[in-house]
């Protein structure tokens, strides 16, 4: 286990701060400029892959989504294994769709069908559900 913590500063930066530093002081994140906080295991793809997902539903900048997505290889495929372990909440999905979108450079209907086609088992529903209709 790897963690390291991410916050959301009130500009939309994501920005990484190491452990050490931070578990030495309580108040460290006690800033009106930290909208939110994640810890998390950079050695759990789900961990990164919801830290990124709900950071996009919350405000972050897209820049700093897209580095990180880079960064840590998240990408279409790696979406699908992260879909097959774990059941995406509501704000997930949404973070899902607009990964796709933003991210993917893909209109978030066809993602959905893409993961339909690639998986056999109701993973791509749980995603194309959320904001259908």
């Amino acid at each position: 286990m790897k963690n390291w913590y991410y916050y959301l500063h009130t500009n939309g930066d994501l920005i990484g701060k190491n452990p050490v530093i931070v578990e030495s002081d309580n108040e460290y994140f006690n800033s009106p400029f930290v909208q939110k906080v994640w810890n998390i295991d950079l050695e759990d793809r789900g961990s990164i892959w919801d830290f990124v997902l709900e950071a996009l539903t919350i405000g972050a900048r897209l820049d700093r989504i897209k580095e990180l997505a880079e960064k840590w290889k998240l990408n279409y495929e790696d979406s699908k294994e992260y879909i097959q372990r774990r059941k995406p909440t509501e704000t997930l999905q949404k973070g899902l769709r607009l990964f796709a979108e933003k991210v993917l450079n893909m209109n978030p209907e066809d993602y959905f069908d893409k993961l339909a086609k690639d998986k056999p088992s109701e993973v791509a529903d749980e995603g194309g559900k959320s904001e259908k209709g």
